[in-house]
């Protein structure tokens, strides 16, 4: 990539990073300047060194949308400082129309990721007939939004964009038919990323992990942040993990250029591995507590405090078990390499402890070397020879 194409890259990023950080102080909305930055940032990078690769283009499409998007917001004066929580506009009410239509696709482009995800091509025949659908959704969601003779949906003013003729499609496209559609693609992605998975080298499959890594923790942290601020919300501790959760979405796109750009995966599978494990078994145990809690209040609503002690009782006892069941079963499909490698270890062992056979000694301790560490090349020295 030449340096002026380089410049105009990163001159992307300033502005993204400018136009949020203006909207976290003046606004105190601060989801686009925690959750979304590393989208430009990482998309930037991946372009700096693979000005071609698609899922580069992709990340950084995000970013200059979320901007385009940001700019609007605040040419149009929206906020959330009015009373009883409602938005308050003090610009054009055309800004408020079209950031309601770019909302969809910024939904569209995020699950797209999967189609493009790792090579930054659309591979198989499936892949490119779900793409193009989405394209068509984005299209139409976006354009009935932005058109709809609705009250704009933060502040409910007229929308001065609005097409009443548009207003059928806009239903069918933005209603429950097109909410299923937009589900079955996703659907689609991931079965289509899952096929695609199972075909891969080992290698590839290294790269799909670091996807499946950040996804999950996003997820996690994402769903517990939306639990416990309905369980216990304005606390303190809570605040602060909702504010680490908005900052877990970037290690999607982190996640994504890691394994692009091909560093660092060597321990991914473990990582993986505990990631999942642990997601389990957290929900788990919060549903059994949940389930307790209100199974108590429902049926002795005298004891709510006996309820409560029951539930964490039996959360503590169920979390060490399950997450050794769970952690079993995982290592199998993440990290399988962990696992062949324990088993063939186990067995060198089980073979030195029933009999040792002088002469085939060395030839078991050098394949067991060899199937576990993979070395490019081994030496073994024994006293009174060398090998």
């Amino acid at each position: 990539m030449t340096p002026l194409r380089k410049t105009g890259l990163w001159l992307g990023v300033a502005a993204f990073l400018v136009v949020t950080g203006w909207q976290a102080i003046t606004t105190g909305a601060i989801t686009g300047l925690l959750g979304f930055s590393g989208f430009a940032v990482v998309g930037a990078v991946i372009l700096s060194s693979r000005p071609r690769n698609g899922v580069g283009w992709h990340l950084y499409g995000i970013g200059l949308l979320w901007t385009t998007s940001t700019i609007l917001t605040v040419h149009g004066g929206l906020s959330d400082l009015g009373e009883a929580g409602t938005a308050v506009a003090t610009g054009p009410a055309w800004a408020e129309a079209v950031v309601s239509g770019l909302a969809w696709p910024g939904w569209v482009l995020l699950p797209a990721i999967g189609l493009l995800f790792p090579t930054g091509r659309v591979e198989s025949r499936v892949g490119r007939a779900i793409a193009w659908q989405l394209i068509v959704f984005a299209v139409l969601a976006g354009v009935a939004t932005t058109v709809s003779s609705a009250p704009l949906p933060q502040t409910s003013r007229v929308n001065p964009l609005a097409v009443p003729a548009l207003d059928a499609v806009g239903e069918l496209v933005v209603g429950v038919p097109g909410t299923l559609w937009f589900l079955a693609l996703i659907i689609g992605i991931v079965a289509d990323l899952a096929l695609r998975w199972r075909r891969a080298s080992d290698l590839s499959r290294l790269q799909y992990r670091w996807l499946v890594f950040g996804l999950t923790v996003a997820i996690v942290a994402i769903s517990l942040s939306g639990l416990w601020n309905a369980v216990q919300p304005g606390e303190l501790w809570v605040e602060i993990w909702s504010g680490l959760s908005v900052l877990s979405i970037n290690l999607i796109p982190i996640s994504i250029g890691i394994a692009v750009t091909r560093h660092g995966l060597y321990e991914i599978g473990r990582v993986v591995s505990r990631t999942v494990s642990y997601a389990i078994v957290t929900a788990l145990v919060v549903g059994v507590y949940a389930a307790v809690v209100t199974s108590v209040a429902a049926l002795l609503p005298e004891l709510t405090t006996v309820g409560v002690a029951l539930a964490t009782l039996t959360a503590a006892a169920l979390s060490l078990p399950a997450l050794r069941a769970v952690q079993r079963r995982v290592d199998r499909r993440f990290d399988r390499e962990h696992v062949d490698a324990e088993a063939v270890v186990d067995d060198f062992g089980q073979r030195l402890r029933t009999g040792v056979d002088p002469s085939r000694a060395s030839h078991d301790l050098a394949l067991a070397v060899e199937r576990t560490l993979q070395p490019a090349t081994l030496g073994l020295w024994i006293a009174g020879g060398s090998r």
